[in-house]
């Protein structure tokens, strides 16, 4: 049951049960019930299909939703016994004197306590808001860091720069080939290393290029010469050459 409420959404959840579309079943979250689509099932005393068969069970078996929401672990729901049945009494329409008298408190109890509640769904809508915004942003996060380890993947290029490089995070060069078409390609992803409006001394650039290949005084220069990166004459500052 534990692994069913943390699958389900909050829609299923109020529902009781969820859909499973591998198996084309319909499962119950409170047992292990289950009705499978295009069927038709004898559920007190009527013929259904699976979703109505799967309703009308925990009507029979749980008695609600609500109710069988309300049984489950307090590690589940974090709700106390004194809470449920609070919460109980608000849900059956009893009065704050009734509830105030069934609990053996007092109705301002009641009202704190119905106002308590209401607080905390609030709160709750709140954090399953920040929780689905935060899978978004992983999950684009994700398809993004994919799309970078991918990148350029316009007309085989990907496919070169396995050839050239050993590996892309981080980069590290093969062999600087001696085609010069081949040397053009490599220093353009070599020089996709450094950021445009950045100003970088020698040793700094000297400090990215190392990692990449050994003879790095030769990417360096080359950077240079094929216009990838300019420089100060007295090479204090390099930066990217803008397109």
């Amino acid at each position: 049951m534990k692994n069913k409420f943390t699958q389900a959404t909050v829609d299923e959840l109020k529902q009781g049960f969820m859909y499973d579309s591998d198996t084309e079943t319909y499962n119950c979250l409170f047992c292990n019930a289950k009705y499978e689509t295009g069927n038709i099932y004898s559920v007190a005393n009527f013929f259904v299909d699976a979703k109505k068969a799967m309703r009308l069970h925990i009507r029979e078996k749980h008695q609600s939703v609500f109710d069988a929401l309300l049984s489950a672990d307090k590690k589940q729901t974090g709700i106390t016994d004194t809470q449920k049945e609070f919460l109980t009494g608000f849900y059956d329409g009893k009065t704050d004197n009734e509830i105030a008298q069934s609990t053996d408190t007092t109705a301002s109890t009641v009202r704190f306590q119905r106002y308590n509640f209401r607080e905390k769904a609030k709160q709750a809508k709140i954090i399953l808001a920040l929780s689905d915004l935060l899978e978004n942003k992983i999950t684009e996060n994700d398809k993004n860091s994919k799309a970078v380890e991918k990148t350029p993947n316009d007309d085989g290029e990907e496919d070169k720069i396995n050839i050239f490089f050993k590996s892309i995070s981080p980069l590290v060069l093969k062999n600087y080939s001696v085609k010069r078409r081949n040397q053009k390609f490599i220093l353009k992803i070599i020089a996709q290393q450094f950021e445009s409006g950045i100003i970088y001394t020698e040793k700094q650039v000297n400090e990215i290029l190392k990692p990449i290949y050994a003879d790095y005084v030769t990417i360096r220069r080359e950077l240079i010469d094929d216009g990838y990166m300019e420089r100060k004459p007295d090479c204090s500052e390099y930066w990217v050459k803008k397109n």
